[in-house]
């Protein structure tokens, strides 16, 4: 079966963005970083992360790749993963510099992560749908940004995690 380009858009992100599925509806998509065209009105300061590792954690393809777009317009390199033992595996990274993490990672949580990168004094930040503020208690000095957010309010979260 040949791939099958799928384009996605959220027009409150202004993006657009494509994946290679294997199938219509596959969860399993390629990895593998398409040219997204900023759509008009999409606009972030292209230097705000120029020169930063940044370690996206979320398991929906189309979110991931919407986040790396976002984070690579602000001129930083974007490391993703989408499962727990990848993540910690991506966390030893040595020039991470701040991650962004999905709290629910299909029926993982991202807990384990969030401590290794505090062991490794690596800052992060919590990109969710999941709201239990009780959850987030463990990590304090971790802002957790609702989704979906506007790709300017998502920068500035990250750019203050490195600041």
């Amino acid at each position: 079966m040949h791939p099958v380009p799928i384009r996605a858009a959220r027009r409150s992100q202004r993006t657009a963005t494509r994946l290679t599925c294997a199938r219509v509806g596959a969860r399993n998509c390629l990895r593998r970083r398409v040219a997204a065209r900023p759509m008009v009105g999409f606009t972030v300061n292209n230097h705000a992360l120029a020169g930063r590792s940044i370690l996206v954690v979320e398991d929906e393809p189309v979110i991931a790749l919407q986040l790396e777009t976002q984070l690579n317009a602000a001129g930083a390199r974007v490391y993703s993963a989408g499962r727990l033992r990848d993540a910690l595996y991506m966390a030893e990274h040595p020039a991470l510099s701040a991650a962004v993490l999905d709290f629910r990672l299909g029926g993982d949580d991202s807990a384990a992560v969030c401590r290794r990168l505090a062991d490794l004094g690596i800052p992060f930040m919590f990109y969710t749908g999941f709201t239990d503020a009780d959850t987030f208690r463990h990590w304090p000095e971790a802002p957790v940004v609702s989704k979906p957010v506007e790709s300017r309010v998502l920068i500035d979260a990250v750019a203050g995690l490195l600041n």
